[in-house]
């Protein structure tokens, strides 16, 4: 019904626009023939209905641009007040008007507020469209197909369905290796997630390669380096990949007046430490939001030059990383290098880390 009706605006809009014009050449213009003349006001009649329809495509494309990111403002907005329904709701909102460039950030934050409400099975449903979405469009090796993949994996493990995550996170690692080489972030997440799904886990090996390549007091050296000999039931639930477990155990370990009292920090230890863990798991689960909050609150409350404080530094690039954020990961990783200088001296092995890793993000891909 609605192409019949356009279809009878057009006509009439060419007929009526067409009579008008060609009442008004022939009366300025003599010796035209009245077939010339229509001719000529039937092109401009259909000239002008096509522009206009396209000014109003133009028009709604931008209404419903700004509606999404509304929307997408609005959702993250709630999800940092830990409204994780009303998040959930504006993302699938926006996702329903299109999504737009935004569709990336979009499902990932949809999936992230499910997770966040022990939805895993919807957060499946969701990575496992953009992961498709991604596959059809830009193929297997392309960059965003392989952090849907590793997003899909991580709700898959969440879910419970082990064996699924494991062949998708050995499926990706392959690719990442091949593609990005081990320090990529997307890498470091596959690897991440083949270690704990192995039925004989070899964390020691994997935090002895984190070690070589960000440092021993890297966010992802030392969980790796604690994995392989758990001290605690936060730190033993990851190892083994539940991360459902892990993050319910972490969360519990960061309360809200600025002290950490539960397991593993003990009565003595600060806020910081538990954020960072938090931001870890946060981040294996792909809620990037939520692990950039987490760090960032950590680097708040943490002296400039204390352990955490630099861990968190660490962990805030590797969000941006995974964002795709590299300008300000450049700025994070400098002044990262620049703290490790201070606090160890410039001949440091984790001043060596920091300025290797700055190094090669600045190396052109």
């Amino acid at each position: 019904m609605r192409r019949r009706r356009d279809g009878v605006l057009t006509v009439l809009v060419v007929l009526v626009a067409g009579g008008t014009i060609a009442c008004l050449v022939a009366a300025l213009v003599d010796g035209l023939g009245p077939w010339v003349l229509a001719v000529v006001a039937l092109l401009a009649a259909g000239v002008a209905r096509l522009k206009w329809r396209e000014v109003r495509a133009r028009r709604a494309e931008r209404r419903t641009g700004e509606a999404v990111h509304d929307l997408y403002t609005d959702a993250l907005d709630r999800a940092g007040h830990g409204d994780h329904a009303g998040a959930a709701t504006r993302f699938a909102d926006a996702l329903r008007r299109g999504g737009g460039d935004l569709t990336a950030d979009l499902q990932q934050g949809l999936a992230a507020a499910h997770l966040a409400l022990g939805e895993t099975g919807r957060a499946v449903t969701v990575w496992r469209e953009a992961y498709q979405l991604n596959q059809r469009e830009q193929g297997d090796d392309a960059l965003p197909t392989i952090a849907a993949a590793n997003g899909l994996a991580a709700a898959l493990l969440t879910h419970g369905d082990r064996a699924a995550a494991a062949a998708r996170y050995r499926d990706t690692l392959e690719r990442c290796r091949r593609l990005l080489g081990d320090a990529d972030p997307e890498t470091v997440a596959a690897l991440n997630g083949v270690t704990r799904t192995d039925p004989t886990p070899r964390h020691d090996e994997v935090a002895a390669l984190y070690e070589d390549l960000f440092g021993p007091s890297h966010p992802d050296a030392r969980i790796a380096r604690r994995q392989s000999a758990p001290q605690d039931p936060a730190t033993a639930r990851l190892a083994t990949g539940d991360l459902r477990a892990a993050r319910t155990l972490y969360e519990q370990a960061v309360p809200g007046d600025g002290t950490a009292t539960g397991t593993p920090y003990g009565r003595d230890a600060t806020t910081p430490a538990a954020l960072n863990d938090l931001a870890m798991v946060l981040r294996e689960q792909r809620d990037l939001m939520g692990a950039h909050r987490a760090y960032e609150r950590a680097t708040e409350l943490s002296d400039p030059l204390d352990p955490d404080h630099l861990a968190a530094l660490a962990g805030l690039t590797r969000i941006m990383l995974l964002q795709g954020d590299e300008t300000n990961a450049t700025a994070a990783l400098t002044d990262l290098a620049e703290a490790c200088a201070t606090r160890h001296g410039p001949d440091h092995p984790e001043t060596a880390a920091a300025r290797r890793n700055l190094a090669r993000l600045a190396r052109p891909a």
